[in-house]
């Protein structure tokens, strides 16, 4: 349940709320699914959401939210994604370590199928939904999405909410390129996970 805060009787009718995934998983790309696979073609379920390649694969995470708190009769008028970047990236062989001195761009895609694991690979939309941009992979600090348009299909129902996927932007994504390793909702400290903070206008909100 995401935290929900209505305003003062000035604005009644606008609030915001913070909503953690229900669901989050590095899934691999491009990798070979030939002998072996499920010992190299693993998902990461862990702590940190791997974006980038590494010796074998290239790795994109997946993020779904549940906008079942925000009352039916709201407009949408801001949704951001937040994940916090500390300096850590992906590294062959599922580790972590520093992020090389370059700059990354992260773009957003909606994801098209349902059931995440259906799928070697899941469907995405080829648009770019939202791109976050990081200038310095040793700076730390919140990395946005301005994922607004996508959240108002889902909470409208034009688009099912199947989630969004995070990779590195066309161009940048390949083997060994490396890229952020971002804390997951399972990280220890909750402070830093990924939080999907929507703003809206409603009767409800009162």
């Amino acid at each position: 349940m995401g935290l929900l805060v209505a305003l003062p009787a000035t604005a009644a009718r606008a609030a915001w709320i913070a909503l953690p995934p229900t669901a989050d998983v590095g899934l691999p790309h491009w990798c070979d699914w030939g002998y072996d696979w499920d010992e190299r073609c693993y998902t990461d379920d862990g702590t940190r959401l791997p974006i980038g390649g590494v010796d074998d694969k290239v790795w994109r995470s997946a993020l779904r939210f549940s906008l079942a708190d925000i009352p039916r009769d709201a407009m949408i008028v801001a949704a951001q994604l937040y994940l916090f970047h500390d300096g850590t990236c992906v590294a062959p062989r599922r580790t972590a370590g520093p992020c090389p001195a370059r700059p990354y761009e992260i773009d957003a895609h909606r994801i098209l199928t349902a059931r995440w694991f259906s799928e070697r690979e899941p469907e995405i939309d080829l648009g770019v939904a939202a791109t976050a941009r990081l200038h310095s992979a040793q700076t730390v600090g919140w990395l946005p999405w301005n994922l607004t348009s996508l959240v108002r299909a889902w909470h409208s129902g034009a688009h099912p909410n199947n989630g969004v996927l995070l990779k590195l932007a066309q161009g940048e994504e390949d083997f060994e390129t490396s890229g952020p390793y971002p804390p997951s909702s399972s990280y220890a400290y909750a402070s830093i996970r990924p939080w999907l903070v929507v703003s809206f206008l409603s009767q409800s909100a009162a």
